[in-house]
């Protein structure tokens, strides 16, 4: 598997969509939630970017070369940048491509990262196409279809 340093304008989408959907997740290692919002981005950001790196470091070997001293300043560096019209489909496919390019650490289901993942995911779910019309539950009287 291969992995690479997402862009910041990748982690900006994510946070921008982040903060559209009201999202509360957790950035810090004290463990409570907190609302994604502009006051909040840029560490939501760096805390995303900053796991996103460590994958990339772990799956290359790169601990202690310049390339990975390069990436810590990328994330020091990090300011966000609202991006205002986000589609959720745009918004999943981002975090999808986030979460595959981070996860080549042992401990990355532990991570904040990664639960901050999966709450988005979740979030965006109820605002997919198809989402509201679609049945709660799905049986051999009500099909679910795909068009």
């Amino acid at each position: 598997m291969s992995a690479f340093v997402v862009s910041t304008a990748h982690i900006d989408t994510i946070v921008s969509a982040a903060i559209n959907l009201e999202l509360f997740a957790t950035r810090t290692d004290l463990g409570h939630l907190e609302r994604v919002c502009h006051e909040t981005a840029t560490a939501f950001g760096k805390m995303l970017l900053a796991e996103n790196v460590r994958s990339v470091v772990t799956r290359y070997r790169l601990a202690g070369s310049a390339e990975a001293l390069d990436y810590a300043e990328l994330v020091e560096s990090y300011e966000f940048k609202y991006r205002p019209f986000v589609r959720a489909g745009a918004a999943a496919k981002a975090l999808d491509c986030f979460d595959y390019q981070s996860c080549e650490t042992d401990d990355y289901e532990k991570c904040l990262a990664y639960a901050f993942t999966c709450r988005m995911a979740k979030a965006l779910n109820k605002h997919l196409a198809g989402y509201e019309a679609a049945p709660w539950g799905i049986d051999d009287r009500i099909p679910a279809t795909v068009h």
